[in-house]
């Protein structure tokens, strides 16, 4: 039974053992560049990717830092510098269009590191928006206005209400978004290690297929020697001592299949010739 399966999956020939070498080299090579290509376009993915949600986060805490400033600079043109209504009135509406905008940010910010480790910042943050939002809306609605009038006991101005009070909030809520840009950062940090890993996974069938290469060429190289070029050199050999000197060819000359036939004809010719 197992010399039928042998006989079977022999190849008898040269030419055909040749073809399924170099047939095995093709395919080797076809199936390693086909996985290194699919692995570098997870790779390519996963870049894009991870780009795309850096400059979202980057995007994000640049609203939030413009929307912040911009109601800064319009609380100090009411708050400090004051004027007339008329005066405060272009003011106040770019005042309400950034508070919209901060809230807009900051929750949009807590979405996305809900699920992170660095949910707790952007938790903060939204609860100092919360509150600096407050206080320049309170502001806007004339409620600031109302308190310092109503307390007749106290020195507090609007300006020395900005500094104590609004003030120190903008510098936190600053510093809030400039954690949650380093946090955003940070989140990224797995997805690198996965992109990493990817790029090696892409690699190493390249590499594999190298070392089988050479282990294959190697092998077909002793192979060629064993079986084709060693018994054609002999071959060749013996028939010129037999043409030039006449000695008996050597017909026991080790070799195999196409190679085998050829010096059986040799030796048929030869033979022939003396009778």
């Amino acid at each position: 039974m197992f010399k039928k399966l042998k006989n079977i999956f022999t190849i008898g020939s040269i030419k055909r053992r040749m073809q399924l070498a170099f047939m095995s080299v093709i395919l080797l090579l076809f199936f390693s560049g086909a996985i290194s290509l699919l692995e570098l376009e997870r790779v390519s993915h996963d870049t894009e990717v991870i780009l795309r949600a850096s400059k979202e986060s980057t995007d994000l805490a640049g609203e939030m830092i413009s929307a912040l400033n911009e109601q800064n600079d319009a609380m100090i043109s009411m708050a400090v510098i004051g004027g007339s209504l008329r005066d405060i009135t272009p003011h106040l509406s770019r005042c309400e269009e950034s508070i919209e905008r901060l809230t807009t940010a900051s929750e949009e910010a807590h979405q996305r590191m809900a699920d992170t480790d660095h949910a707790a910042v952007t938790d903060s943050l939204r609860t100092y928006t919360e509150r600096i939002n407050a206080l320049a809306q309170s502001y806007i609605n004339g409620e600031i206005h109302s308190a310092i009038a109503s307390d007749t006991l106290s020195r507090e101005t609007t300006h020395s209400w900005y500094v104590e009070r609004y003030k120190p909030q903008y510098t936190t809520v600053s510093t809030q978004i400039t954690k949650y840009m380093t946090g955003s950062e940070t989140t990224l940090g797995p997805d690198v290690n996965r992109l990493s890993n990817t790029a090696r996974r892409a690699v190493t069938p390249v590499f594999i297929s190298l070392v089988v290469m050479i282990v294959v060429v190697l092998i077909f190289y002793y192979l060629l020697h064993v079986y084709f070029t060693k018994p054609i050199l002999r071959i060749n050999e013996e028939l010129g001592e037999y043409l030039r000197f006449r000695t008996p060819f050597d017909s026991s000359i080790a070799c195999r299949d196409e190679i085998a036939s050829l010096r059986d004809r040799i030796v048929a010719l030869i033979q022939k010739q003396r009778k």
